[in-house]
């Protein structure tokens, strides 16, 4: 089912379906949705939150879920499956969320596409968790349409949408809010109050006993630490370099991970250790003289901590040469350059086989990085970034090479050549039937037999709903090409496939590839070493059967 959070690197931003935990119990004993329902209507719980704590499972969306249980027992449906999209507005066209297009996509067949368990509608506690834009009121109120009947519980309070014309949120008021909140936050910046957000590396957090607003005084402990990370800027040390001593001697970031290049650099190039804030890419001045203005929060002083103004414009002017150096504009965007492929095979499967500087194997990942100035004419290269190492790396072209080899050979023995599967897709059957509509309506409406202004309206929503199951379909088609990526193998479909495509391939046949360090005494410049790279082949193929 749908789960689009990843245990490597976790997130309050993801959304997710599963069956209700009753359901679930229920279907554990031997029972079936059938059985448990009892006639009952089964309904989705969909929950939203644009923001929330996080505390192991989110807790915004897990209120709403008992809440919409609850409320819909006293009108015969019975919650069977959860979706939420945790942390994403429903107020930005460009913000999707998945779980809602999976919702309705799923009340369209009438079933969930994995588990085949029923579904008739879906319940919240206010419909603008659902919807707040017209595109998605009218995807949502269409699935409805389409499951013949299809229910929506608002709180306790069932909803016909499918004859209910009243329009969604006012695309105006979604813009006026955000308006209101950019002159709020721009007037904030205007006063020097407090940066909403989390703690800052070097600030206490928010409080309620004793109650502090965060981000406003000083952490005692951290604040030595950044003080020290500043000055070893002014002095020339690199990013890397600093990461690297905060995370040998121990120091963790404000929320307890270990320091990266990015993070000390975003913390020690933001100017509100000095009181400056940035507000739109540009630093918050008075109107009247053009000095920055000083925030109302605790921050450093030039003369008692040794580091001010003066220091971080030094610091920036570092920043902002390097960026230059690398065709970037003062903003940090892009200048008009030629479009370059920056893709490439084995970033991320490659992992670092140095000792680093607390004397563990690195193994963290390597990526692609394009060469550039006086490198250039090396071609590009994998690289480690993790701070504590001195990053391990080889050209792209030789370990593409090699690497490309290896999994060619080691694809022909141990992959099958069976048939792909059937890709059969639940929605054929509507999608034909509304195509037949279509053309009936349209075909009445040559003949004389009907009025366009009288099923102009419907003809819009049939369009929309063919529209979204051709898209649908194509998803379908699109991952069933994924899972038979390897039936009916080939050499010779390797080169037509996409960098993609093979990365699919390589992920399946590699778990990864260790890369060890030139040895002492050996120049960087010899030639390439294919006994450096280590590949450690995955135990599972496709065939299944165990690689030797």
């Amino acid at each position: 089912m749908l789960d689009t959070r990843d245990p490597e690197r976790p997130s309050k931003t993801f959304s997710r379906c599963f069956i209700a935990p009753d359901l679930r119990k229920w279907l554990e004993g031997g029972g079936t949705a059938a059985g448990w329902l009892r006639g009952r209507v089964p309904l989705i719980s969909y929950a939203r939150i644009s923001a929330d704590r996080w505390e192991g499972d989110p807790v915004g969306v897990a209120r709403q879920h008992r809440n919409n249980t609850r409320s819909v027992e006293a009108l015969g449906c019975a919650v069977v499956l959860h979706y939420e999209d945790n942390n994403l507005t429903a107020a930005k066209e460009t913000v999707p969320r998945p779980a809602f297009r999976r919702m309705c996509q799923d009340i369209v067949h009438g079933h969930e596409r994995e588990t085949g368990i029923p579904v008739r509608g879906c319940v919240s506690v206010e419909r603008e968790r659902v919807y707040r834009l017209p595109r998605d009121f009218n995807a949502f109120r269409d699935a409805l349409t389409l499951a013949d009947g299809g229910i929506f519980v608002e709180g306790d309070v069932v909803l016909t949408l499918t004859e209910d014309d009243t329009p969604p949120t006012d695309r105006g008021e979604v813009d006026r809010t955000r308006e209101r909140t950019a002159r709020s936050r721009a007037d904030r910046a205007e006063e020097g109050r407090v940066c909403a957000g989390p703690r800052r590396f070097g600030w206490l957090g928010a409080s309620s006993d004793p109650r502090r607003t965060g981000n406003r005084y000083r952490d005692e402990q951290e604040w030595p630490h950044l003080l020290s990370m500043i000055k070893a800027r002014a002095a020339g040390t690199s990013w890397r370099g600093i990461a690297a001593d905060l995370n040998r001697r121990g120091i963790r970031t404000a929320r307890g991970g270990r320091w990266s290049e990015q993070g000390v650099k975003g913390l020690v190039s933001h100017p509100a250790w000095w009181g400056g804030r940035i507000l739109d890419g540009a630093l918050v001045r008075d109107s009247t003289t053009g000095e920055p203005v000083i925030g109302r929060w605790e921050h450093a002083d030039e003369t008692r901590d040794g580091v001010g103004y003066g220091t971080w414009n030094g610091i920036m002017a570092g920043v902002r040469a390097g960026r230059a150096r690398r065709g970037l504009g003062g903003s940090g965007e892009a200048a008009p350059v030629a479009a370059a492929p920056r893709t490439y095979l084995f970033s991320g499967v490659l992992r670092c086989g140095r000792l680093n500087d607390l004397g563990e194997v690195c193994r963290s990942r390597l990526h692609g990085n394009r060469a550039t100035g006086r490198n250039a004419k090396y071609g590009d290269y994998y690289r480690c970034g993790d701070p504590n190492c001195r990053g391990v790396g080889r050209r792209v072209v030789a370990v593409d090479a090699l690497l490309e080899g290896l999994v060619l050979d080691r694809l022909d023995p141990h992959v099958t050549d069976r048939a792909p599967e059937p890709a059969a897709w639940r929605g054929e059957g509507k999608l034909a039937e509304l195509r037949r509509s279509r053309n009936g309506i349209e075909t009445s409406v040559v003949a004389g037999e009907a009025a366009w202004d009288d099923v102009r309206e419907l003809l819009v929503r049939l369009g929309r709903s063919i529209e979204s199951l051709e898209q649908e379909r194509q998803e379908h088609r699109e991952a069933w090409k994924r899972k038979n990526l390897l039936r009916g193998w080939s050499r010779a479909a390797w080169e037509s496939m996409t960098v993609g495509e093979k990365r699919e391939v390589i992920a399946r046949v590699l778990t990864s590839v260790l890369v060890l360090p030139v040895p002492d005494g050996v120049s960087d410049k010899a030639s390439f070493d294919p006994s450096l790279l280590r590949p450690e082949w995955s135990r599972e193929t496709f065939s299944g059967r165990s690689a030797p």
